[in-house]
């Protein structure tokens, strides 16, 4: 599996587990294998995996998403069933991500992960379960959340939850994007910017770890301030 340490001045949300950001995917996870590997590496194999699908994702994501973790190894999981704000409040949705050892957030639309989340019971759990050890993986949607600042191609440039704090985020990032991210970058100037492509993504461990996984690279970009 590829992973590899990298270094650039970057800083995220203390805890005893990693956050994963991961640019995207088109194929269902086939492209992922070496990040899902590497998460699986990192997580406790004590607790189980829960999927996340608050942004608007399609039926057959959870169940796809799971059997793809079941056949790489890891313990049982589920779908939290997680679609509106009143879902997110529901406690035994928060109860299920504070047990979990891994916690995917889907991609599709960012605008409704914030919305359904964000100031939350459940995303209150999901930190907690960070906190503890619990890998946080966010696909796309899930990492502009996880980010300060994040480029959406059809919402524009969306606040996170600010879980690195200092960080803005392109997802998908291809030469497509690159005007955006360069002109989010201008309206963000002391902000670091990362852009992930498909099937690549950063992930920041316990122990101040930096690490790149999966093969495509990583584009960063110091906004003009950044230094400031």
């Amino acid at each position: 599996m590829k992973r590899e340490g990298i270094d650039f001045p970057i800083e995220w949300r203390s805890g005893k587990g990693w956050l994963v950001l991961i640019g995207g995917t088109t194929d269902f996870w086939r492209g992922t294998e070496a990040v899902d590997r590497a998460a699986i590496e990192s997580m406790s194999l004590d607790a189980p995996i829960a999927f996340v699908p608050a942004a608007n994702c399609p039926p057959e994501y959870g169940t796809s998403f799971l059997a793809v973790y079941e056949r790489l190894g890891t313990p049982d999981g589920y779908v939290v069933p997680i679609v509106s704000r009143e879902s997110a409040q529901d406690v035994k949705n928060a109860a299920l991500l504070r047990d979990a050892g891994l916690v995917y957030l889907g991609g599709g639309d960012t605008t409704a992960l914030l919305a359904s989340m964000t100031d939350t019971p459940s995303c209150e759990a999901v930190g907690e379960a960070y906190e503890r050890g619990a890998v946080i993986c966010g696909m796309s949607a899930g990492a502009i959340v996880l980010s300060a600042w994040g480029v959406s191609m059809g919402a524009g440039v969306l606040e996170g939850w600010g879980w690195l704090p200092r960080v803005l985020v392109s997802v998908h990032h291809d030469a497509g994007r690159e005007a955006l991210f360069e002109s989010a970058m201008r309206e963000h100037p002391d902000m670091l910017g990362v852009g992930l492509a498909e099937d690549a993504a950063l992930a920041l461990g316990p122990d101040r770890q930096i690490e790149r996984w999966g093969d495509p690279d990583i584009v960063i970009r110091r906004g003009a301030k950044f230094d400031d």
